[in-house]
């Protein structure tokens, strides 16, 4: 790796435990010849050598590291590391570093060579030298070192040993805990060697690779990816990311670059250079050719000023407005190459952004609710050819009601810009919109704007938000359906059509929207904006709903109803005592979606009629109090809710009594759906076949009842493949007051699908016995599907198989 774990390499500054180590003689080291700094390379043989300290990184658990007098390589003792559990209060990982106050001269060494072992297979984070709490400047690495419960021996070559004349770092290490647990190992015999054993030295910068890069006078340019690796006594190649100063780096032209000491790249001119490297004289592999455009190419002038009222703002980036939270300007994700920089063209500041190929701009600690705006602006500005099909791409993503990327709510979309709106060295103010981002049917929880495209290099200003005072042109242009029901069956919450009842708010101060009151071509409609849930309340006079049938509601959307969206519909009755939390409150919720709700879709009114049966939580309606809309539309118009029943009651639109009681003995029947017997298994009375039917199950005097709502088909899925060719009969009880054409498939694997045509509508309920002969073509010794197929609404009971 050519960059330490973040987490780990941001702490080995911040120290949380410093101790002065005892050293030890109880086993003689022969001495190097005496130099300015001392050259004993030992570090811990039995005990640590004089002048030895430890630190713990920061954040680490500090009482990791002891020494141990029972586990040993050789000799008396050996360090133990103890790795912490993950979330462990004393520590996230073990780390910390060996140091001298003193440097040490160790170029009569070639390699830092130790034994270790652990209480388990494992793979240590990071090993090395050359960490002494300072600029580190000379430190080496190894990454991901494998050890097991066996004691082996370890290597760390020196690069070049020649530069190593006042080191105190003398050995570090870090390791977090794998799959959440810790564990411990052990290190014995720390020492540096002169082996003369190794061998096939290979540097490398930019990990080996030949990059090109265009740059301007002025820029800095950091060289990574430095590496070496050489060939152990073992045979095997060890790989060692090392710091810049091992290296002597080459510039072909020192007149257009030059590189420090540091690996830090410095453009002095235009034209092109390339820069190699060596470490003690041998040619390292990679290297960086510069292509300097010289001075950079900036804009004249600033962006236009923005003239919005600032009350109608939200900005991102401006100095005309006030500016909300933005986490980061490039968050640096994989495969952006962007770079950013703040400059100043005049007194006006603007973002710099080179090598863009594509970045994110980021408002997730804070998103932007730009529920009540119209538009998005941004100025930019390019010295690249916009020719087509150079292209410019914004997209913005809301991360949705739970406000979590990935949750499933979020919501995104992309528009690309292309000449003649693009144009070379001017700004161009694109005001876009919101309209036109039609996948983005969220707004309220804007976390990401990403820029992408075919200008490498752009100039931005006056990002914002902005409402433009005028309507979006996003609305409906002709009034809800008026509706058609006797005002005599009607109990109307809202419409021109009726006499409302009092309602104490549209808008509870519980909810999360905001609500106002708008005119469509002369009818009055309410318009929720914002919307995660609102409540409509009517607790001051409670609604008596027991004689109506039915609910009503017209909604209209201008936002995208794309899978999984959904628009929730709860109704609440407080009970008999007509209070809140008074024991007796009861409530339902009815999610509807564009799979199971005809014609739940954006820009067309949505007449919902339901009947009261399908919310079968609510068994009291004589005390209705609220009403609570949430879902997916961010944006949503209402009109025409009311309560109503059919014929002024005279012909019922729903079972009365519940379906007769079957009589065929247990023993003769293999029920799918029926409170008389133990249905099959794990059946799945409502698989998404992409039917457009409302599913639920409603008590009827006490007795399950399924209810197919607005049918077109559905399906059931047997929980198990069934051999009925020991029966004789399909038994089904059904019930509808406005279905015009019902069929019953059976379903065996092919599939081969036989339908038989039940007589509707029907006179109460009809109880047929089907004859399993009229289902020709279908394996009787292999059912595993039903499906029923036709139109209106659907009551089934006592639905099996019989002898």
């Amino acid at each position: 790796m050519n960059v330490i774990n973040t987490y780990k390499i941001s702490l080995y500054s911040a120290l949380l435990l410093f101790l002065s180590l005892p050293f030890s003689c109880s086993r003689d080291i022969d001495d190097l010849e005496s130099a300015e700094f001392p050259t004993n390379g030992v570090i811990f043989i039995d005990g640590f050598s004089a002048g030895l300290n430890y630190a713990a990184f920061g954040g680490s658990k500090v009482t990791a590291f002891q020494v141990d007098n029972e586990v040993v390589f050789e000799g008396t003792s050996s360090m133990r590391f103890e790795v912490p559990d993950f979330e462990d209060p004393a520590g996230a990982y073990a780390g910390g570093t060996f140091f001298t106050a003193v440097g040490r001269d160790l170029r009569a060494y070639d390699v830092l060579t130790f034994w270790a072992k652990a209480s388990k297979a494992a793979n240590i984070d990071i090993l090395g030298f050359g960490n002494d709490l300072g600029a580190n400047r000379n430190q080496v690495t190894i990454s991901n070192v494998a050890v097991n419960t066996n004691w082996e021996k370890y290597y760390i070559p020196i690069p070049d040993p020649a530069i190593l004349t006042q080191e105190r770092g003398m050995f570090f290490y870090s390791e977090g805990p794998e799959d959440e647990r810790g564990y411990t190992f052990w290190i014995d015999e720390v020492q540096f060697e002169k082996l003369g054993t190794l061998s096939q030295p290979r540097p490398a910068i930019l990990e080996s690779q030949n990059q090109v890069i265009t740059a301007e006078t002025g820029d800095r340019l950091t060289i990574g990816g430095l590496s070496m690796t050489y060939n152990l006594p073992n045979g095997i190649d060890q790989r060692t990311d090392i710091s810049p100063s091992y290296f002597s780096f080459i510039s072909s032209d020192q007149s257009i670059a030059t590189v420090g000491s540091d690996g830090i790249a410095t453009v002095l001119d235009a034209g092109e250079t390339t820069i190699t490297a060596q470490v003690g004289g041998i040619e390292a592999t990679g290297s960086l050719k510069i292509q300097s455009t010289g001075a950079p190419l900036l804009p004249l002038t600033p962006a236009p000023t923005p003239t919005e009222n600032p009350d109608s703002v939200i900005s991102m980036f401006s100095n005309v407005y006030d500016d909300v939270l933005v986490d980061t300007w490039n968050p640096f994700w994989e495969f952006s190459t962007a770079l950013v920089d703040d400059v100043k063209i005049e007194d006006d500041d603007v973002k710099r952004y080179k090598q863009l190929n594509f970045v994110g701009i980021l408002t997730e600690a804070e998103p932007i609710d730009a529920t009540q705006m119209t538009h998005f602006h941004i100025d930019i500005w390019t010295p690249d050819p916009t020719d087509a099909p150079a292209s410019f791409k914004v997209l913005l993503v809301d991360f949705g009601a739970d406000g979590n990327f990935g949750g499933g709510d979020d919501s995104s979309h992309e528009l690309s810009f292309t000449a003649p709106v693009l144009s070379t060295e001017s700004w161009v103010s694109l005001d876009i919109p919101l309209s036109d981002f039609t996948g983005l049917t969220n707004r309220a929880q804007i976390a990401q704007l990403v820029l992408s495209g075919d200008l490498p290099n752009l100039f931005v200003d006056n990002v914002y938000y902005y409402n433009s005072g005028m309507t979006t042109g996003n609305g409906p242009t002709a009034a809800a359906p008026t509706p058609t029901n006797d005002p005599a069956d009607v109990i109307s919450l809202y419409s021109n059509a009726y006499t409302n009842v009092m309602i104490d708010t549209w808008s509870a101060e519980w909810d999360q929207a905001e609500v106002a009151d708008v005119q469509i071509a002369g009818d009055d409609a309410k318009l929720y904006t914002g919307l995660v849930f609102a409540g409509v309340e009517f607790t001051s006079q409670t609604i008596d709903a027991s004689a109506m049938e039915r609910f009503h509601m017209d909604i209209w959307t201008p936002d995208a109803i794309n899978p999984p969206a959904v628009f929730r519909i709860k109704i609440v009755d407080f009970g008999a005592d007509g209070a809140f939390g008074g024991g007796d409150d009861v409530e339902h919720e009815l999610t509807l979606d564009d799979t199971n709700t005809p014609g739940l879709t954006s820009g067309a009114w949505v007449e919902i009629d339901l009947p009261l049966s399908a919310f079968a939580g609510l068994t009291t309606t004589g005390s209705l109090a609220q009403l609570i809309i949430s879902g997916d539309p961010n944006t949503i118009y209402i009109d025409n809710i009311y309560f109503y029943r059919e014929d002024g009651g005279g012909n019922p639109t729903e079972p009365e009594t519940a379906a007769p009681d079957p009589v065929a003995p247990a023993s003769d029947v293999i029920s799918v759906f029926s409170d008389a017997y133990t249905n099959i298994a794990n059946t799945n009375l409502n698989p998404d076949w992409g039917q457009a039917t409302i599913v639920t199950e409603v008590p009827i005097d006490g007795n399950n009842t399924l209810l197919y709502t607005g049918l077109n088909y559905q399906g059931i899925e047997l929980g198990s493949s069934q051999d009925v060719s020991g029966m004789s009969t399909l038994h089904i009880d059904f019930w509808t007051a406005n279905s015009t054409s019902l069929n019953v498939f059976l379903i065996s694997p092919g599939p081969m699908e036989t339908p038989y045509a039940l007589t509707v509508p029907t006179s109460g309920w009809s109880s047929v016995d089907i004859p399993l002969s009229e289902f020709s073509g279908v394996d009787l010794a292999d059912v595993f599907q039903f499906k029923f197929e036709g139109d209106g609404n659907i009551y089934l009971d006592n639905i099996y198989f019989q002898e």
